[in-house]
């Protein structure tokens, strides 16, 4: 028999920077497959942990590993979980985010996990769930991924009962914010005022007096203009980083206003989504999508 023993270097264990908790453990998964297993592996200590090897990708054959607890885990859902893999029909696998689309039907939503902490995994493979663990990648896939779930944190678990109830609540308002209240801006300013208190209503009225534009196209160009400096701060070099934010808040912000191309109503109603918007990150994507079609249908059909 013959096989190779020789090591590699690896990336060292750390804590996520996208997961980062006030408790429990501090260490991440890496890129190796190999060592991702034995992060599992030293925290579930019984026979039923289950590790299924299989290779993905015609020309690149990515290692992977399924990951459950027999005692848990749906053999139905298992053995579904294996065929999808097998009939994947992609040439290279370099990221765990490729497999989304042969485990689960595409939506608004993703109903696949992901997740770079151990103690999270080990959590959801208690639970029932497939954990599947590509080599080359931080992240490990988690299947099924229930909505629910988004506003769910490790740190949920560690808190008191009460504490952790009024976040989970706290998160599910930001996210229903973060959608629907540009939508509600646009749909009451433009054919249902008189919903708006006269106080309200007068300082809306005043701060868009100035401005060329009415607000719903106000509205489109601050969802615009800010994922555009998201998405700057996001691909930019980090040297080039504060620079972005500098722009960001006196160029487009203070000068917008100061100009009088833009209301400070608006500028305020698309900082509070943003934020609110940040405070559930997994589902971000999707909040996006559904904010951009919520103001569309407030600016032209109201409420």
């Amino acid at each position: 028999i013959g096989f190779g023993v020789q090591g590699f270097n690896i990336r060292s264990l750390s804590e996520p920077e996208n997961e980062t908790m006030q408790h429990g453990a501090k260490d991440g998964f890496v890129e190796s497959s190999q060592i991702n297993m034995m992060l599992i592996r030293r925290r579930m200590h019984t026979t039923d942990m289950k590790f299924v090897r299989c290779t993905v990708g015609s020309e690149s054959r990515t290692p992977v590993l399924i990951a459950y607890l027999q005692s848990a885990a749906d053999p139905v859902l298992v053995e579904k979980v294996k065929q999808d893999l097998e009939k994947c029909s992609l040439k290279n696998l370099f990221a765990s985010e490729y497999l989304t689309p042969f485990l689960a039907r595409n939506g608004v939503f993703n109903k696949v996990g992901y997740t770079e902490r151990p103690d999270a995994a080990c959590g959801k493979i208690s639970e029932g769930r497939i954990v599947i663990l590509v080599d080359g990648c931080a992240s490990v896939v988690i299947v099924p991924q229930l909505f629910i779930e988004n506003f769910q944190t490790p740190d949920d678990y560690a808190n008191r009962p009460l504490y952790a109830s009024f976040n989970r609540l706290s998160k599910m308002t930001a996210f229903l914010i973060s959608v629907f209240l540009p939508g509600i801006y646009v749909a009451i300013s433009g054919f249902h005022p008189e919903l708006l208190p006269e106080t309200l209503l007068t300082k809306i009225a005043s701060s868009g007096s100035g401005t060329p534009f009415s607000i719903f196209v106000e509205s489109i160009l601050s969802f615009f203009l800010y994922e555009l400096m998201r998405e700057a701060g996001l691909r930019a070099p980090k040297s080039l980083s504060h620079a972005v934010s500098i722009v960001g808040a006196l160029v487009i912000g203070d000068m917008a206003v100061s100009s009088g191309l833009m209301s400070e109503t608006t500028l305020i109603i698309t900082a509070i989504t943003a934020i609110a918007g940040y405070v559930v990150p997994k589902i971000y994507q999707a909040a996006t999508l559904l904010r951009l079609v919520f103001i569309l249908i407030g600016g032209t059909l109201g409420l």
